[in-house]
């Protein structure tokens, strides 16, 4: 039998982080769902993750999470708050996160965000040091099971890090005619499509809205990337890979576009 053939649909028994700008968790697409709040401090020079009130700074991560729990009701999800509510976070803060999620094996990460970087430009000092601390972590993860998913590039003249990396599920957006809808494109940047355009998810408050960009199309991916963790919890990473773009090709999806620049 293929993992497509047993494909759980629920997600029961995995575990999805989340890091990103935290998650209103009585929000009504989340009234139901079973979620840990945590967050990122920062303590003298290092940076920690401690437990968290339920909580968003900007309305992202309640996406997020509300796009995940509506493909993946049973999985339980491990808020991981990380970003300000200008969107914006330490790089320093964003490697703790992952690492947390990488030492609490946690079945799949969503990362909804990254590290922007002209194509143009050259590294900086700074960049190199923030790039190679994920690229290591990206590598722990892989080694533990850990499934890292992470958003590309939303404007086609920047790269995107961690979504480049090869040891993870880089995503990049297209627009489906359904949400279910995956593609597979592989590229310097991403490997998979997956819905980002004018995605309906949760808004602050209470209401709900659509939203835009690779960071929407992300949490689609780690849903089915969790499902299939569900059906077949030993598969290593390379055969997760494989089993998801095996899905693509099952689905054979009707693209409308891709986008490669931000609306």
């Amino acid at each position: 039998m293929s993992v497509l053939d047993d494909h759980d649909l629920s997600a029961r028994g995995t575990t999805i982080a989340i890091i990103d700008s935290g998650v209103e968790g009585t929000h009504p697409w989340l009234v139901n769902a079973t979620i840990r709040h945590m967050q990122v401090e920062k303590r003298g020079d290092s940076f920690i993750v401690v437990p968290a009130e339920a909580g968003d700074l900007s309305g992202h991560g309640t996406a997020c999470a509300g796009i995940i729990h509506r493909m993946a009701p049973a999985a339980e999800i491990i808020s991981i708050r990380a970003l300000s509510p200008e969107g914006r976070c330490s790089r320093d803060g964003l490697v703790a996160a992952l690492r947390h999620a990488v030492h609490e094996r946690f079945s799949v990460v969503n990362l909804s965000l990254g590290i922007d970087v002209p194509r143009s430009a050259p590294l900086r000092p700074t960049d190199y040091k923030s790039i190679v601390d994920l690229y290591e972590t990206a590598d722990a993860a892989y080694t533990a099971g850990v499934v890292l998913v992470a958003s590309g590039p939303n404007i086609a003249s920047f790269r995107t890090y961690p979504g480049r990396f090869k040891s993870l599920v880089g995503v990049g957006r297209g627009a489906f005619t359904d949400s279910e809808s995956l593609q597979r494109e592989v590229t310097d940047d991403y490997e998979i499509l997956a819905p980002g355009n004018d995605v309906l998810a949760p808004a602050l408050g209470g209401g709900e809205r659509r939203w835009t960009g690779t960071s929407f199309a992300c949490p689609h991916v780690a849903a089915h990337l969790a499902r299939l963790r569900a059906t077949r919890p030993g598969l290593s990473i390379e055969a997760l890979k494989t089993a998801l773009h095996a899905l693509a090709e099952a689905q054979k999806p009707r693209a409308v576009e891709t986008i490669d620049a931000t609306a």
